[in-house]
């Protein structure tokens, strides 16, 4: 039988099981001969054209020799880097170098063991690391092998042999109405009034704000569009597409927000002109005061010096979208619009991150029910 070039040789064994083989690349530099199986060619012919693009792009196809430290390097260049975001992606590199790495690098690949991971797993918690950071190494470490066993580099994915305790859930730390609004009145004024009260009054993530473009703003009509994020990724600021499609989005903004974006508009287009700027529809909408995009962080310690300037207690700047979901459902907006509005990938999403409100909207629909049928 005829075989597509660079397919390697495939046959059928006599247990009506296809098999195949090619060369790929070993740790050493070398090439050896490897074998894939499956129950038809083509399943066949897919493993070898992965285990050939895994040789190609260095990934050795020999467990027995692969170090997890080699492996995960691959794994976060070669398939994370493209898919992940730059803050994710980050996030990861960090949690492989600095715990995974130096407990559990120079080990084979194929010679780790569910065993090796819950004694691993068990020293990060008694070294007094959080539930959620423990169940966040483990599931990077599932993922990757879950990769390493689809290349056929493992048998199996051992870290699903694994069970880690799950970390106590957070509740969401929203600003009160009263709050919110003196938040706002202090910033009456400040270089980024508007972008507090995006943060406010449309729940924009951080990078999100940042990443806005004058042409993804439409003032006369009210609406805006989210098509970016800026995020700081290996020491630099990149301005990243959404992840996922509901991240991309069209937003209606509410009146008291387009006022503040208006007074923005004209402070902005005399701080670039003194700059020798132009002001086009591809100039950020919040810049530094060199016209620079603005450094995330700078945004955080901002806005630290504006709760303690409004006497409000301390919060996290994603709060300020929690609160924005918050105030919407108690005032009855329908989860599916403030699902939409966020850009949650699911109403699941929304309705568990903001459970706390659920009680209240349940007595307002029995008082609503009550005044519907009470004779």
């Amino acid at each position: 039988m005829s075989r597509a070039n660079g397919e390697g040789s495939i046959y059928r064994r006599k247990d009506g099981r296809w098999a195949g083989a090619a060369y790929v690349l070993t740790p050493d530099g070398t090439r050896r001969r490897k074998t894939a199986y499956g129950k038809t060619r083509k399943e066949v012919s897919a493993k070898l054209a992965k285990m050939q693009e895994s040789s190609r792009s260095g990934i050795a196809a020999t467990p027995g020799r692969l170090t997890v430290k080699a492996f995960l390097e691959a794994w976060m260049r070669d398939v994370q880097e493209p898919r992940l975001s730059p803050a994710t992606y980050q996030t990861y590199e960090g949690y492989i170098r600095n715990h995974i790495v130096p407990a559990l690098g120079s080990k084979p690949l194929g010679q780790l063991t569910a065993s090796d991971l819950r004694e691993f797993l068990g020293a990060k918690t008694r070294e007094g690391k959080s539930a959620a950071t423990v169940k966040q190494i483990h599931a990077i470490i599932r993922s990757a092998l879950q990769h390493a066993m689809r290349e056929d580099l493992v048998p199996r994915n051992v870290a699903k042999l694994v069970v880690v305790s799950n970390p106590v859930r957070q509740e969401v730390e929203p600003l009160t109405p009263e709050e919110a609004k003196k938040l706002l009145r202090v910033a009456k004024g400040h270089d980024w009034e508007a972008l507090w009260t995006l943060y406010v009054g449309i729940g924009l993530r951080r990078g999100e704000a940042l990443g806005l473009r004058w042409g993804d703003v439409d003032l006369e009509n009210g609406r805006l569009r989210v098509v970016q994020s800026l995020q700081r990724s290996r020491g630099e600021l990149r301005l990243k597409s959404p992840k996922t499609d509901t991240s991309r989005r069209r937003i209606v903004v509410p009146s008291f927000c387009i006022d503040a974006l208006r007074r923005h508009h004209s402070s902005e287009r005399v701080k670039l002109a003194s700059l020798g700027l132009p002001m086009d529809p591809t100039r950020l909408v919040f810049t530094s005061q060199a016209g620079t995009p603005i450094e995330p962080r700078n945004v955080n310690r901002a806005f630290e010096a504006l709760l303690k300037k409004a006497k409000l207690r301390r919060v996290k700047l994603h709060d300020l979208r929690h609160t924005c979901a918050s105030l919407l459902l108690a005032e009855g907006v329908a989860p599916r619009v403030v699902m939409e509005l966020l850009g949650h990938s699911a109403i699941a999403v929304t309705m568990n991150t903001y459970s706390h409100v659920i009680p209240a909207l349940q007595d307002e629909s029995a008082q609503r029910m009550d005044a519907l049928f009470r004779p």
